[in-house]
Formats: C-alpha cells, structure tokens, sequence
C-alpha cells in the first residue's frame, strides 16, 4: 500500500522524547558555554601584547567597529594604569567607553600625565568627569589624592556614581551634579547622542535632546580652595569654565590647567579660538599646546 510508512507500536513516541532530552541538554550545554565565554572573555590577544602606541592604533584601525563582538568587555573593564580598578556598565559604540572597554585605557597621553602627577596627591577638579575615569584614576594614585567631579548630564552622573560606589571611592570622589560657566543659574544643556557619554554639552542651537542643568562657577563653588590640577573637557565651552576661575586664578590657588579646544563647539557657541589661551597669558599663567596637539592645552603658573 502506498502512503507514508507505519512507526512500530511506541517507537515514535519513545524516539521523540529521547530527541528531546537531547535537544534540551544540547541548550543547556550551549547556555552555559556562552556564559563561560561571557564570564572569562578577556580583551584581544595583540591588544595586550603590543607596546601601548600600536594597541591603540589597532584598536581604532580595527576594533572600534567591532564592540558588538566583544560585548562582555564592557560589563566590567580593568584600568590600565590602575588595574586595581574597574569601570562597569560602559556602552557599546561610544567613544569613550571603547577604549577603556578593549584598552583599559582613554586618552593616553593624558592618563599617563595625570597618574605621574597624582603620585603627589592633592585635589583634582574634573569638571566634564563624564563616566568618571579621569577621577578614579587620581585618587588611586596617592592615599592624599581627592577629586572633585562635576558632571551635568543625568546619564552620566548615575553611570559614575556607580562606578565610584563599585571601587569603594565614595570618601575620596566627591561628584556635584552641575554644569561649570561663567555664571551661575541655569542653563540649556544637550544630551547628545543615545550611544554617546561624551557628546552631550551646553546647547547651542537647541534639540530634542536639550534640557536645563544648573549651573555654576569654580570661583563660587571652591572659594579658596587650592586645586592641584584642573581638568576640562567640556565640549567647546572650555574657555567659559575658565571665566569662571577668575578669582582662583589671580590668586594663583590653580597649579595646573588641562583643557581642549573643540572649534566646531566653539563656534557654535560663539567662542573665538585663542581666547582662553589669551585669558591664561593675562592672568599670569604659561599656556601651551599639551604635546603638541592644538586641540589639547596646558596651562601653569608662570615662575616668580
């Protein structure tokens, strides 16, 4: 008789539940390998072994446009210059999360200045902290190092007071949650872009993604108080910060100055290139490019 051929009386049924057991231990064999996988994934082989220059030409050539492959370095990921830390939570895509993600490590030059010069301990004022890297990499240097973190975007501000909680820091980071200009009150602020933490900055023109931060300045907020080294990255609104250091300034209370010139932001906002370092030079203090790179400045008090 034509037709589809008979099973043998309870072979089926016997043979479908053996399949699956099969399947099902199959499943669970493959779940737990991937979370082992995920769990015990480390950053890639030549990014640990090549000297530091080339691990982040190859991770800007190469990796940056492959998080997606290596999502569980961004759940936990060791600081370079202090793998004693770690920063949690980091975002696939962004720009600065992917190289402390793959690196352990975001702009290096800086980082490696920054960590010499906290050896010495005393205050740094972040003002942009961001994810707080520059701040967790200060106060570890030194028992005597304490940072003061200004931050103004909400994301921001969560994702770093988790990672300060996470590292035991809370009595050496303090983190306002302000804007820094050169005035007080409040003030229209950008979020930037969803996968981005460090695109967000004061609004010029407004967007979607525009809400009001308050705002200060340094001269108010730290009235007095001797702040070893001064790091802004603020997008663009740099030289408003500074302003805003006026009286900390003349009085010599900052001994050193690190900060960007975003131009595009800059112009934006109405900026003139060269005004910060004009206002340094008025105040008495040595202002030039930091290693060479005119997006990036250093400033210090000129010799008496």
């Amino acid at each position: 008789m034509s037709g589809a051929p008979r099973e043998m009386p309870g072979f089926g049924c016997v043979a479908r539940k053996r399949m699956d057991k099969t399947v099902q231990s199959a499943e669970s064999f493959n779940a737990q390998h991937l979370e082992s996988r995920r769990q015990n994934m480390k950053r890639p082989l030549l990014l640990r072994m090549l000297p530091s220059r080339w691990r982040h030409s190859l991770y800007y050539r190469y990796y940056r446009a492959r998080h997606g492959e290596w999502l569980p370095l961004f759940e936990k990921a060791p600081l370079a210059l202090a793998p004693e830390l770690s920063m949690c939570g980091l975002i696939p895509g962004c720009g600065v999360s992917g190289p402390i993600a793959f690196l352990g490590c975001y702009e290096p030059t800086l980082s490696t200045r920054l960590a010499q010069l906290s050896k010495e301990g005393g205050l740094l004022v972040d003002v942009g902290a961001n994810m707080g890297y520059f701040s967790l990499l200060w106060v570890v240097g030194s028992p005597t190092a304490r940072a003061i973190a200004f931050e103004a975007s909400p994301r921001n501000i969560s994702m770093m007071e988790s990672n300060i909680e996470r590292n035991g820091l809370k009595d050496r980071i303090m983190l306002v949650p302000k804007a820094v200009g050169k005035a007080s009150g409040f003030i229209d602020f950008d979020l930037g872009p969803v996968h981005e933490t460090g695109w967000g900055g004061i609004a010029s023109p407004q967007s979607a993604r525009t809400i009001s931060v308050p705002l200060v300045r340094l001269d108010q907020e730290l009235l007095r108080k001797n702040i070893d080294v001064l790091k802004i990255d603020v997008e663009g609104a740099d030289t408003w910060v500074l302003y805003g250091c006026e009286q900390l300034l003349k009085e010599k209370r900052i001994g050193m100055i690190f900060f960007e010139q975003n131009r595009h932001r800059m112009q934006e906002l109405g900026i003139q290139h060269g005004e910060a370092q004009q206002f340094l030079r008025d105040l008495d203090y040595n202002c030039q490019p930091f290693e060479g790179n005119e997006g990036e400045w250093i400033a210090f008090p000129n010799a008496r």
